[in-house]
């Protein structure tokens, strides 16, 4: 009697175990780059980029309720060598977060660029937009970089929500690296 009972239960974590990798994904949204630019100025290599995020109704809900999004992008500009490895030139890591202050009914919005102190704004729409948005952000000076070599600019993404407030974990959501070649 005993052995079909642990039986059952190997079944039943046998069976969720498959099937839960499937069924997660389907019900998050889904992050993507919508618009990469590399522009220079006098001095810097820049990139202005858009993440096209669809937030689904339970991602918003749960904003609503004071649960913190985080957009993590991350930046790599290799010089690319066609015999040899690809060298590493500069990383960044940008980080966005967006929070819900209940009690005053805004939504508050850190960059890791800017300073200690929020941005606030009262609509969802506007706050996931600046969240989302980056514009001008210098990768590397361009006395780092030599004229006539082939580059490559890699960018990734990771929308985090932050599942369990007592543990600070966090469910991540990554989209897939994009990249861009470039001759300087």
């Amino acid at each position: 009697m005993k052995s079909s009972k642990w039986i059952g239960w190997f079944t039943v974590l046998f069976l969720f175990g498959i099937f839960y990798p499937v069924t997660v994904p389907a019900s998050t949204s889904q992050a993507r780059i919508a618009h990469l630019v590399i522009k220079n100025t006098a001095d810097s290599l820049l990139v202005d980029l858009k993440i096209d995020s669809d937030f689904a109704s339970e991602m918003k809900a749960a904003v609503l309720s004071g649960v913190p999004i985080r957009f993590t992008i991350c930046i790599d500009l290799y010089e690319v060598n066609d015999l040899w490895f690809d060298k590493k030139v500069a990383a960044k890591t940008v980080v966005h977060e967006l929070r819900y202050d209940a009690m005053r009914k805004v939504f508050k919005i850190a960059h890791s660029r800017s300073g200690p102190q929020p941005t606030t704004v009262d609509d969802f729409d506007t706050a996931r937009l600046l969240i989302s948005e980056i514009i001008d952000l210098a990768v590397t000076a361009l006395s780092d970089l030599r004229k006539g070599e082939h580059y490559q600019l890699m960018v990734g993404t990771v929308l985090s929500l932050k599942r369990y407030h007592l543990f600070n974990l966090y469910q991540e959501f990554m989209t897939d690296r994009y990249s861009v070649n470039f001759i300087y």
